[in-house]
């Protein structure tokens, strides 16, 4: 036959042709856009110059692991050997106004030899040097191809002029081109960090990258980093004394890429096994097809055709079918790319490098050669070869096919039923953790509470007095408006918008050598804070405003968590400790403990929080405020406000607390409804096959159904039966899929929240609705069959 000859025999069965089309299409489809996105955040390279020499290096202090602080970066800069080049940045935010719109824009701040490390140069302009990383010179500043387009109007000639952030003018030394690094995405500019030689170790807010240099080896580079520790010990002991912490490094694709390996595999994993059940359905469909042509193919071999030739035939058929799927795939595929590109910046790296590129097209090309011989040699090998006198004789109506035709598409939908149970469970643990976290006590009422951040220039704001008279007189405009019931200050929100987790030593319980010392979250807040918060005082007292530090911090309150983690059998009021690993600091005081609130994300555990004065100094705040009124009528209020103090200040950030509580949450259900889609599939696709086997089962034994029927037998009885033979087939693929869901839940519990990885009502309750689908599947045919006249079966039969 010619290929348009089969062409037209697949159209004379549409609806079996285009289930096949449909139902692999869309697992080629999904399987690869999923693997696009694998590809383009674990398995291509950064696109910086000859990126596997690139590493990102940290402080070790086992569990944690830190930035680098300025006093390591120095030290590092310094001694190292091993490095063509090191570099340094951290997050910075700046305000930028073209007259008429203030907006807070995200940018680095980066170490001069940031850009050289990478390998990138600006496509107009110069780079950093040294000098731009020397204290006391003027600032400098590159920013995004897309920033000089949209706010600096393509202009070449801005090149070396000042242009204004934070109220401070930086000099514009160069322009990015269009296509960065995954390092760069999304940001606007790049300042050259003037680090300064520090008086204590910490804080640590560095992140620290490096070049290795051509022939090194990467343990005499690890080795070098310890000994380099070593030497800084004693030199910054007073301010930091874990001896055990050490430096250590990993490749820098790994640390852009971060901790998503467990959710790729298991999305991979996921459409993998949908695309599966639907090559397999595909299969079963074309097993009966082959079947219902088995005279055809048997007068064939009696004309003369070999069955190698037969086989052609069947599997020219089956290239046809994937080949149709497959051109659905692409368009399935380009969709979900597409999705990514858009969406999948908010969860995971270097989601814009996805592509329907060549490595995504070959695993595409792949899947559509395994699916034709997936569903095609199989059909192929069972329709063809044994006796033609036998075949020609047994194609009448009762024909039923052979033992092992039935018992093969058995298997097949039994294991339709075993992949997609393990997925439907993990589907549903997802689900019921995602619930879970939506039930976690914040411990505190979420409802009617606006938050947003306001950062001061230091230019414009330069001494103290300015910046503590404009919090002083925006708290007391804001607390003025209609409805506003509370206004108060902090550096951090929860449920996990704190940056800063804090290390101290207690007094009564000092760290052995040898040991890390606790690390708990830190949140600086105004006294208003625990009112507004509603947060219950179980102990001691609030903070004041005497509490308010003047270079030393000397009060503190902290949670009920944190008193019963370090204090368990006393009050932890009047405990000290000596906070930051700073050993010749003065004590710092518990003065009160109040009732607990999550700030490290819904599913951490409450290991305790502190909460400290916040400095009327700080430059950067969280405004919080509670309102009975309208949100958005209170928002452009509050905006109103920020503009009659200064129009160059934009209000950023700005959210609801619930907004900020379902913005935590997004990963997960993102994760939950992409298993929880890819389950139901799975499902509508395994309820489609053991349809189509009862179906077909039905038709080919409806005399023997109307024999029986005729000769006394009930139609209950014979509906059973025909119910039965189909539950078997799926009783029996529930039980492995129940089996290997035991298993792989287990690997895979840290993503569950409150539910068990092997959680009994989940494990029941998926069987149970796979069985009673799988039972409706079963029934409609059998009723069909027990309903039809037996004189008019065999009438047609005569």
């Amino acid at each position: 036959m010619t290929p348009l000859q089969t062409l037209r025999s697949l159209l004379r069965a549409p609806i079996l042709t285009l289930t096949i089309i449909g139902t692999v299409g869309l697992g080629i489809g999904a399987t690869t856009a999923i693997f696009a996105g694998i590809d383009a955040a674990l398995l291509r390279p950064l696109p910086y110059v000859d990126s596997g020499q690139l590493v990102r290096i940290y402080t070790d202090a086992p569990p944690n692991r830190f930035r680098f602080s300025v006093a390591d970066y120095l030290a590092l800069q310094a001694e190292q050997t091993h490095f063509e080049q090191i570099a340094g940045y951290t997050d910075r935010a700046m305000a930028f106004s073209n007259g008429d719109v203030a907006e807070r824009l995200r940018g680095k701040q980066v170490s001069w030899t940031y850009f050289s490390v990478l390998g990138l140069r600006p496509v107009l302009g110069r780079d950093f040097t040294e000098s731009d990383g020397k204290p006391g010179n003027p600032p400098a500043i590159i920013v995004s191809h897309g920033f000089w387009l949209q706010r600096l109007g393509a202009r070449q000639d801005v090149v070396g002029k000042p242009i204004r952030f934070d109220g401070a003018d930086f000099t514009l030394a160069g322009v990015l081109p269009p296509k960065v690094g995954p390092l760069e995405q999304g940001l606007q500019f790049f300042v050259a960090a003037q680090w300064e030689v520090p008086s204590r170790k910490g804080p640590f807010f560095i992140t620290t990258i490096a070049r290795l240099r051509p022939g090194v080896e990467r343990d005499s580079a690890a080795a070098e980093l310890r000994g380099i520790v070593k030497r800084m010990f004693p030199i910054w002991k007073s301010s930091y004394q874990d001896d055990r912490a050490t430096w250590s490094m990993i490749d820098l694709k790994n640390h852009v890429a971060g901790s998503i390996g467990t959710t790729a595999g298991l999305s991979i994993a996921a459409v993998a096994l949908m695309w599966i059940i639907g090559c397999t359905n595909a299969s079963n469909l074309l097993i009966a097809r082959v079947t219902s042509r088995r005279r055809e193919l048997a007068v064939r071999t009696a004309l003369g055709a070999s069955r190698g030739r037969l086989i052609r035939l069947l599997i020219e058929e089956s290239g046809i079918l994937a080949a149709s799927a497959a051109t659905l795939g692409v368009a399935i595929a380009w969709g979900g790319i597409q999705l990514l590109r858009s969406f999948g910046p908010l969860y995971f790296a270097r989601m814009q490098e996805v592509a329907l590129d060549g490595p995504v097209l070959a695993v595409l090309i792949g899947l559509t050669l395994l699916s034709a011989l997936i569903f095609g040699i199989v059909p192929a090998l069972h329709g063809t070869g044994g006796s033609v006198d036998e075949s020609l004789r047994s194609m009448g109506r009762g024909f039923t096919g052979s033992l092992a035709v039935r018992r093969l598409r058995r298997v097949l939908v039994g294991s339709q039923f075993a992949i997609a149970t393990p997925l439907l469970i993990v589907a549903a643990l997802l689900l019921t953790s995602l619930s879970e976290l939506r039930r976690v006590d914040l411990g505190f009422d979420t409802h009617s509470m606006l938050t947003g951040s306001v950062q001061l220039p230091p230019a414009q704001y330069q001494t103290p007095g300015s910046v503590t008279a404009f919090w002083t007189e925006l708290k007391t405009r804001i607390e003025a408006l209609p409805g506003v019931t509370g206004v108060t200050f902090a550096d951090g929100l929860p449920p996990e918008g704190v940056g800063n987790f804090n290390n101290f030593d207690l007094e009564d319980f000092p760290t052995p050598s040898q040991q890390s010392q606790p690390v708990t979250p830190w949140v600086a807040v105004t006294p208003e804070y625990f009112r507004v918060f509603g947060l219950l005082l179980l102990e001691g007292r609030l903070l004041n405003e005497r509490d308010v530090p003047t270079g030393q911090l000397e009060s503190v309150v902290v949670d009920r968590a944190w008193a019963r983690r370090f204090f368990p059998n006393g009050s932890a009021v009047g405990k000290r400790f000596k906070e930051g690993g700073c050993s010749t600091c003065p004590w710092t005081s518990v003065v009160g403990v109040v009732s607990d609130v999550k700030y490290a994300g819904l599913d951490a555990p409450d290991e305790g929080s502190v909460y400290t004065p916040l400095s009327p100094e700080a430059h950067f705040r969280n405004l919080v405020l509670r309102t009975d009124a309208n949100t958005p009528t209170t928002l452009g209020s509050v905006r109103g406000v920020l503009r009659e103090l200064d129009p160059t200040l934009p209000f950023s950030n700005v959210a609801t607390m619930d907004e900020l509580v379902e913005q935590s949450l997004a990963g997960t259900e993102s994760l939950s409804i992409l298993l929880g889609g890819f389950a139901a599939v799975a499902l509508a696709l395994s309820v489609v096959g053991i349809y189509g086997v009862m179906a077909y089962y039905v038709e080919q034994h409806a005399k023997d159904i109307t024999i029986r029927v005729a000769l006394g037998g009930s139609s209950a009885a014979v509906l059973r039966l025909i119910v039965a033979e189909g539950m078997k087939v799926v009783s029996s693929g529930v039980g492995i899929g129940l089996l290997s869901a035991f298993a792989f839940t287990r690997l895979i519990g840290n993503l569950f929240f409150g539910v068990a990885a092997t959680d009994a009502f989940t494990f029941v309750g998926i069987a149970l609705l796979m069985l009673v689908v799988a039972l409706a599947a079963c029934f409609v045919p059998a009723q069909r069959a027990v309903a039809v006249s037996p004189a008019d079966v065999l009438r047609r039969d005569t």
